[in-house]
């Protein structure tokens, strides 16, 4: 369905979470004229704890005709909530934004995602073990997702871009102003190589504290599943396990997270039963993604880079698996 992308813009831009609700009053206007009523509608109907006074009219047209012209400058999309492009599975978590706005081409409903987060401040081990998440996801065409943090989520990102698939930021601000300024390069880069940045706030507007929070529910509602690699305790990583849980989702730990004093989070959600995890494969088991491989033959390791890059091409034309260390060939229709 073809929306007037002002409309959509005014409706956006009222306070609160309430997505659906956003999204009724949307399938009830026609066009521009119907926006009085609407924003009645709208501010009868929101639940008593959306906070924010509601501006006048004029202004939200204002405001709303500023970002369609910074969405053209800096080629940002939407995808609307209730429409068949829309990332499935955010669509089916408690608050979906209206719009979900995006850089690059995501292939949102192609394949489920990965979600890899820990703290700004890691150990080495940790470091290491986030970029080989991130490459082995990536090499395995599972979209990585992360926040474009300093630490964990900057090592997650780089490992991706070293592979061969795509790795998605969640943003907590707008998409024509990445941050921390510092990674604005690795932005680039993401976009490059055909990721996406991502997120719910509109163009032009810095991220604010509330909006870090906000932001993760996205980041997991992404995802299949949630790897924390290492989080101490108050960690904003700690607020992504606990969307993915509330929505369903799988949470893991990484091995490299359960040592040292930023590990106190990643401990906690081991003992309340999160499973510890060493790379992909441990995902991909219990995700049952080898369940349909009739027969395999084990394949000796490579023996040198040339070998490793000739297999990694050769696992991703889909005749040769590496599972649990080893490397496998296909033999089987």
């Amino acid at each position: 369905m073809t929306h007037n992308p002002l409309l959509l813009s005014v409706l956006n831009r009222l306070p609160g979470h309430n997505g659906w609700l956003k999204h009724s009053i949307l399938s009830s206007c026609r066009d521009m004229k119907d926006l009085p009523e609407a924003i009645a509608e709208y501010k009868s109907k929101r639940p008593l704890r959306s906070k924010g006074r509601i501006p006048e009219a004029d202004r939200l047209l204002r405001e709303a005709e500023t970002e369609l012209r910074r969405l053209k400058y800096y080629r940002i999309g939407y995808k609307v909530l209730g429409e068949s492009d829309y990332p499935a599975s955010l669509a089916l978590i408690e608050d979906p934004p209206l719009l979900l706005y995006y850089r690059g081409t995501p292939a949102f409903n192609r394949k489920p995602g990965i979600a890899i987060v820990g703290t700004r401040r890691p150990s080495g081990s940790a470091m290491r073990q986030a970029y080989q998440l991130g490459l082995e996801f990536s090499l395995a065409d599972y979209p990585v997702i992360s926040g474009l943090a300093f630490g964990i989520d900057r090592a997650v990102h780089e490992g991706a871009l070293d592979g061969y698939g795509a790795t998605w930021a969640v943003l907590a601000g707008g998409l024509d102003r990445p941050s921390p300024l510092s990674h604005r390069r690795l932005a680039s880069k993401i976009l490059d190589k055909g990721g996406a940045l991502i997120g719910e706030i509109t163009p032009g507007t810095y991220p604010a504290k509330y909006a870090f929070p906000r932001r993760n529910r996205i980041l997991s509602g992404l995802s299949r599943g949630c790897i924390v690699v290492q989080a101490p305790s108050g960690s904003g990583a700690l607020i992504t396990a606990d969307f993915a849980l509330d929505q369903n989702r799988d949470l893991y730990v990484a091995s490299s997270g359960l040592e040292g004093a930023s590990s106190d989070g990643t401990r906690n959600l081991e003992r309340q039963g999160a499973p510890v995890i060493s790379g992909i494969s441990d995902v991909m088991r219990d995700w049952g993604r080898f369940m349909d491989i009739p027969t395999v033959d084990n394949v000796p390791g490579p023996g040198g880079s040339d070998d490793l890059a000739r297999m990694m091409k050769t696992e991703l034309d889909g005749r040769l698996y590496r599972y649990m260390g080893g490397w496998f060939e296909y033999r089987g229709a």
